[in-house]
């Protein structure tokens, strides 16, 4: 690999995938083992296992054989050590000084590799994790993503928390944990990812030595997600908060999908950074809510689309009204060529910054690497943003914004729904 490629990818026999994205100039390195399969691989009654697992990857290894052992270890090099779940992968990672490679590979492989899964630890993090799901309960502005996602999705996996309910959390055996592990923790479905400052021959060898010998099973995928709809349809969660938490969006796009630009852009246009057509007119001036954005989800079969906002309670109705009228408004009236390039500024710009981060960038190529199964580099992106045309964007509103795919969650003090049930319609 010369210095100056953008990534390099390479698939082991055993089906494992290696990707690497030097940073010639970087003085860290960001290591990443990402699993693919997350909580919409789950059946009911295990929903919140890869959360859980995550967790409990942390909790001690044949090398390092407590939580404390595995920290101090990343500590006494000054690394930072995470993990994250969503709905369809997990993913384990370290950054650290370049020069920390051997040992950061070591821990990490060890992790994945042979984790203690220690009853006693078990039943200890049932606690961690049933207060770590009471905190996003808790939190309106969290709470109403999931609120969203099970009213677009109801009863199937992809609409179910990432975390699980207490219940279920309590129920998991230490039988069940090795079974889903067993079941998706396979080289095949496994990327080992790399960016930053690194000798590529060493980490290659890593590999080969600690990797390469581990036995694949095949694995199973997820149920697709099925979206009947045929009239808007309102989640509320009648709670107590100071400020009422809204979404409003839509059923939207697979990750492969060709309308996934043209939708960026309109999400920019409607609600991206402080001259947004949403946040100049409800924030700047109504001043009915704090914030106001827009966001997309892709999945691998699905995705959404939704305005989100944090409102005063007594305007929540108001705003309501005024969300939709502007989704109404680019609907009829299309966009401008001003705001269609102004867009694809934006988004070239934010990208840009995120790609100074060696761990942005990994994730840049992982991503696409799990999800797209075909990587673009940011070059490869940045052309494909400026072919975006202001009629492809005028598809997109047409094909997604429609009473048959409006959905709408809100989080506040709201016995009455009847009030956003009159109002939320195209």
């Amino acid at each position: 690999m010369s210095i100056h490629s953008v990534y390099e990818k390479k698939i082991l026999k055993n089906g494992l995938t290696v990707l690497m994205v030097p940073i010639e100039d970087a003085s860290s390195i960001t290591m990443s083992i990402f699993v693919k399969a997350g909580s919409r691989y789950e059946e009911k009654p295990i929903n919140g296992i890869s959360h859980f697992l995550e967790h409990l990857h942390f909790k001690g290894t044949k090398k390092y054989p407590t939580a404390k052992k595995l920290s101090e270890t990343i500590d006494g090099i000054g690394g930072e050590f995470n993990a994250n779940t969503g709905k369809e992968h997990t993913q384990y990672f370290i950054r650290s000084a370049y020069e920390h490679l051997p040992l950061v590979f070591g821990v990490l492989t060890d992790m994945l590799q042979n984790p203690l899964f220690d009853e006693k630890e078990m039943q200890r993090e049932k606690g961690v994790i049933i207060e770590e799901i009471n905190m996003y309960k808790d939190n309106p502005q969290i709470h109403v993503e999931s609120l969203f996602e099970e009213t677009l999705w109801p009863e199937q996996s992809l609409g179910r928390d990432i975390a699980g309910t207490a219940d279920v959390i309590r129920s998991i055996t230490r039988e069940d944990i090795l079974k889903y592990r067993n079941r998706f923790y396979q080289p095949s479905n496994i990327i080992i990812a790399i960016s930053g400052n690194f000798d590529q021959k060493q980490f290659e060898d890593l590999i080969e030595e600690h990797w390469s010998v581990q036995p694949n099973k095949k694995t199973n995928g997820f149920k697709a997600a099925f979206e009947k709809q045929s009239k808007p349809r309102l989640s509320v969660q009648n709670k107590v908060t100071e400020q009422a938490h809204m979404i409003v969006g839509f059923g939207a796009y697979p990750y492969r999908h060709k309308h996934n630009y043209p939708l960026r852009i309109l999400s920019t246009i409607l609600g991206g950074g402080m001259s947004s057509r949403l946040f100049i007119r409800i924030r700047e001036r109504m001043g009915l809510a704090y914030y106001v954005s827009t966001s997309f989800n892709n999945y691998l079969d699905t995705g959404d689309f939704f305005v989100q906002s944090g409102l005063k309670v007594a305007s929540a109705p108001t705003a309501l009204e005024i969300i939709l009228d502007e989704l109404r408004k680019v609907q009829t009236s299309g966009i401008t060529t001003k705001e269609l390039k102004k867009a694809q500024e934006y988004i070239k710009g934010k990208i840009a910054l995120a790609m100074e981060d060696p761990h942005e960038k990994l994730e840049w190529y992982l991503g696409q690497e799990a999800f797209t199964g075909r990587i673009r580099t940011i070059k490869q992106a940045f052309e494909e943003l400026d072919k975006v045309t202001v009629e492809q964007v005028e598809v997109v509103t047409k094909d997604l914004m429609s009473n048959e795919n409006l959905n709408m969650a809100i989080v506040g003090p709201f016995a009455d729904k009847t009030v956003f049930e009159k109002k939320l319609k195209l």
